[in-house]
This record gives C-alpha cells, structure tokens and sequence, in this order.
C-alpha cells in the first residue's frame, strides 16, 4: 500500500495559484487566465441543466453577489432556501447522531453544520423525487469564471462514470482522458478537496447519498468520499471561493493527533475508491470479522 501511495504521488500535479478581487470581496482562486473570466458579460447559454443555489435567508449580501453572476452569465438558476443551523426541529436532529459523530468524526457538528448537510439533502432528495437525472448545485460564496458554461455546454466529454464533479480542487490531482473544452480536463484526487461549494450530481450518485446519509455524524462533504462516489474535478479551476464569513458558523477543534489520523483514513478511503474497492464492502467485511471474533468468546 505504501508503494501505491508512493507511486501516485509521483503523477500528482499542483495547479497554478493566484489572487485578485472583485470590490470588497478578496478572492484566492485557482484557475487558469482567471481575470479573463470574471464576470464578463456573454449571450445567453443554454446548458439544458438545473442549477440550484443554496443560500440563507438572512445572507442578503451572498445572494445579491450570486445573483449577479449567474445574471451576468445568462444562466438561469433557482435560489433555494438554506436549512438555518440556529432554527433546527426536533425532525432535522432525528438525521443526526451525536454519539456517532463523536466516535467517527472526533467530534460533534455544529448547528450550522447540520444546516448546512440538511440543506444539501434535501436538494438531494429533490432530484430524486423529481427524477432529475443532472444537477448543478452551487453554495453563495463562488466567484464563478464563464469557463464553467463550457464544461456544462460539453458534459459528455466528462469521464462515462462520473457520478460527482467536484468544481473547487485540491492541489493533488491528476489530469485523465482527452481535454473536454480548451485547456481544461477531468481529473482524479488523492487529497479529495473538503468541499459541497459547487458540484454536478447524477440522480445515481444523488441516490447512494441518501442511502449512506440516513445518520449524518460528520460534515456533508465528507460522505462524497466516505460513501465512495465516482468523484472527478476539473483542471484548471473553473470557481473560486470567497472570503465572505462562513455562515456555518465556529467550529470545534479535533485536536492535532485525532485529526491526523482522521485525514489519513479519509486518505486511505480516496485510494481504495481510485482502485475501485467499495468502501461499503470493507465495513462489512469488518462487521463479519467482529461477528467471528465474538463467535469465538473474543
């Protein structure tokens, strides 16, 4: 296994990493030719898909700056209402188990990590419901490059089994199969990229979400990796982030050891995932064990 690691490591390239701003609002993107994407004004695009913007009621400022974008890009879009982490009902906290959280995540979530994980799910269960077969969902603190309207535009250059594309990157990855439009290309992770800001979803890959987040116990963009979705990005970067104040709110420190060890089992989750090993497959193949061991007086 360390020779895997070792020898994956050696593919893995650094895209190139730059600043600039948009009035107020300090951006820390990486993207190729960036500033020539930013908000330009462009005919109207249609990419024959939802697109879905999560944002919170009281988060004026967000919604008003994603509003512009997507208006100034010509796409249409759905503002969603944002499950608020401060207002949870008895009926949101049945999803959660706290126990759980703590002894598989090193802690327990925050109310605004539960909001913001109910808000993802029920976009989820919508496409499903719905029978949706492709999503676009996007948080409200993007900066968002027109490049993103091309990879839309030529989605069945995207790799046969994508089930998720992740828009915002890690640094570790690995460009795979033939460029889909200009310079840009799907890519593979080692180091999956902790982030639901802004992603494609199959209905399938919509599906086994549900399936596996019945209990939520750790941050809703853990389970693209735990979960062991057919998960893909895009080089260079096509959004970026933002450094508008987290609505999610302050969260618990983990502790340097406990979180060491909870990056490398999400490490070792992102390689058996690119070998195609089910994670799914190992939980019960360690269930079995428990069940033999206990058989046995152990």
């Amino acid at each position: 296994m360390l020779m895997v690691m070792i020898l994956m490591g050696c593919f893995l390239i650094s895209p190139p990493v730059g600043e600039d701003s948009l009035g107020d609002v300090k951006v820390d993107y990486t993207c190729a030719n960036f500033t020539d994407q930013l908000l330009k004004s462009m005919d109207m695009v249609d990419v024959q898909i939802p697109i879905w913007v999560i944002n919170l009621k009281r988060d004026v400022a967000r919604r008003d700056f994603m509003v512009e974008q997507l208006e100034r890009l010509g796409l249409a879009y759905e503002l969603i209402e944002a499950v608020d982490g401060s207002t949870l009902t008895d009926e949101d906290l049945d999803f959660y188990s706290p126990k759980k959280a703590r002894k598989k995540f090193g802690r327990e979530l925050t109310p605004g990590e539960l909001g913001c994980s109910l808000s993802h799910i029920r976009l989820w269960e919508k496409m499903v419901k719905e029978n949706i077969p492709e999503v676009l969902i996007l948080e409200d603190d993007l900066l968002i490059g027109k490049m993103l309207l091309a990879i839309l535009e030529n989605r069945e250059k995207l790799p046969n089994d994508w089930q998720h594309i992740n828009f915002v990157n890690s640094t570790a990855v690995k460009p795979i199969g033939d460029v889909i439009v200009d310079i840009y290309r799907a890519c593979i992770y080692l180091d999956f990229p902790y982030c639901a800001a802004a992603y494609l979803l199959t209905k399938p890959g919509a599906e086994k979400l549900l399936e596996g987040c019945n209990q939520i116990y750790r941050p809703i963009d853990h389970y693209f990796t735990v979960l062991g979705l057919k998960s893909y990005g895009i080089v260079p970067q096509v959004v970026s982030l933002t450094d508008f104040k987290s609505s999610i709110g302050k969260r618990k420190s983990i502790g340097i050891w406990k979180r060491k060890y909870q990056d490398f089992k999400e490490m070792i989750l992102a390689i058996l995932n690119f070998f195609g090993i089910k994670c799914e497959w190992i939980v019960h193949q360690k269930q079995n064990v428990k069940k033999w061991l206990s058989s046995l007086g152990w």
